[in-house]
C-alpha cells in the first residue's frame, strides 16, 4: 500500500532512477511527485491530509538527500576499485545487502508519517481501500499471470540485458547468450508476490478498525516489520532462488567485461556517484552519521 510504503518507495524509486536512462538529477528533484502519485493510487486525500503529507514528505526527502545520498555516492565510487579485478557473488550480495539496510533506515524514518496519515483516514477512505489494493495486486501479477514460462524467462533476460547495458554499454553476443541461458532457471514469482501482499493487507485492514486507539502505532510498526513472515514457504523458496540467480548472473557479466565495457562501467559508476554527490549538496541539513556508512 502506498501510504504504508511511502518511505520505502522513496528508497526504491531512488534505486530505479540510479539504473535508468533518464536524468538522475531531474528525476530525484521530482521525487515528491512520484511518491505522492503512489499514495494517490490508494487514497483520495482531503486538503488537510494532502498538506500534512506534502510537508512531511518534503522533510523526509530533505533528510534523505543530505544524510543518505552522500553515503550512496561514496559507496558507489568505491565499487570501481572493488570491482576492478572481477566481481564475486559475495560482493554482489554485499552490495544489495547494504542498499537494503539503507532502505530499512529510510522506512523507519518515514514510519511516523505513515502512522499519522493512517490514523487520519475517514471511514469512507478505508472502505475504498480493499478494491484499490486488489487493483494494485493484479497489476503486480499481470506480467506473469497466465503467461507461458518461456515468455516470462525471455522477458527476464531482456530486462537484465537492458539494465546491465546502461552501465556497461552494449553487451556482446556471448554475454547475451549466457544471460538467455541462465534465464531458463528463472521461476515466475509475481503471482505469489501478489498473494503475499493480499495476506499482509488483510491484517493491515484489520488494524485500521482501531486506528484511533493508542495501541495502533505499536501494532502497525510490528506488522510492517513482519512482512517476510507472510511470504510462505513456496514464495520464499522461489524468491531466494531468483535472487541467487540474479546475483550469479551479475557476477558473471561484470567479471567478463571487455576493455571497452570495463571502461564504460567505471565511468558510469563515477558519473552516478558524482550526480548523487551534487544532489546531496542541493539540500540543507546535517552531515550523515559515519555509523550509517557500513560497507562490506
Amino acid at each position: 500500500m502506498g501510504t504504508i510504503k511511502a518511505a520505502k518507495a522513496l528508497f526504491l524509486i531512488t534505486l530505479v532512477l540510479m539504473s535508468s536512462a533518464c536524468s538522475v538529477k531531474f528525476a530525484y528533484n521530482n521525487m515528491d511527485r512520484f511518491v505522492r502519485w503512489q499514495v494517490n493510487d490508494y487514497l483520495d486525500l482531503d486538503a488537510e491530509q494532502r498538506a500534512y503529507f506534502k510537508a512531511e514528505l518534503a522533510e523526509l526527502i530533505r533528510w534523505h538527500r543530505t544524510n543518505h545520498l552522500p553515503l550512496y555516492s561514496d559507496y558507489i565510487r568505491g565499487l570501481a576499485v572493488q570491482y576492478s579485478d572481477g566481481v564475486s557473488e559475495a560482493q554482489v550480495e554485499a552490495l544489495f545487502d547494504q542498499f537494503m539496510l539503507w532502505g530499512e533506515e529510510v522506512e523507519e524514518r518515514g514510519m511516523p508519517i505513515a502512522i499519522e496519515l493512517m490514523r487520519s483516514l475517514s471511514d469512507e477512505q478505508v472502505a475504498k481501500l480493499p478494491e484499490r489494493l486488489e487493483e494494485s495486486n493484479l497489476e503486480w501479477a499481470e506480467d506473469e499471470a497466465g503467461v507461458p514460462l518461456e515468455d516470462v524467462q525471455i522477458e527476464w533476460a531482456n530486462d537484465f540485458v537492458d539494465v546491465m547495458s546502461r552501465f556497461t554499454g552494449r553487451l556482446d553476443r556471448q554475454q547475451k547468450a549466457y544471460i538467455k541461458f541462465r534465464a531458463t532457471a528463472y521461476q515466475p514469482e509475481m503471482v505469489m508476490w501478489a498473494d503475499y501482499r493480499r495476506r499482509w493487507q488483510a491484517d493491515m485492514l484489520k488494524l485500521l478498525e482501531y486506528r484511533n486507539e493508542e495501541r495502533f502505532a505499536a501494532d502497525f510498526r510490528a506488522l510492517a516489520k513482519a512482512r517476510e513472515s507472510y511470504y510462505g514457504p513456496e514464495y520464499t523458496a522461489v524468491s531466494n532462488a531468483n535472487i541467487a540467480l540474479g546475483r550469479e548472473t551479475v557476477s558473471y557479466v561484470l567479471s567478463n567485461l571487455n576493455e571497452r565495457q570495463a571502461r564504460r562501467f567505471t565511468e558510469s559508476l563515477e558519473e552516478l556517484a558524482q550526480d548523487l554527490s551534487e544532489l546531496s549538496t542541493q539540500g540543507a541539513g546535517s552531515k550523515p552519521a559515519a555509523a550509517s556508512a557500513t560497507q562490506s
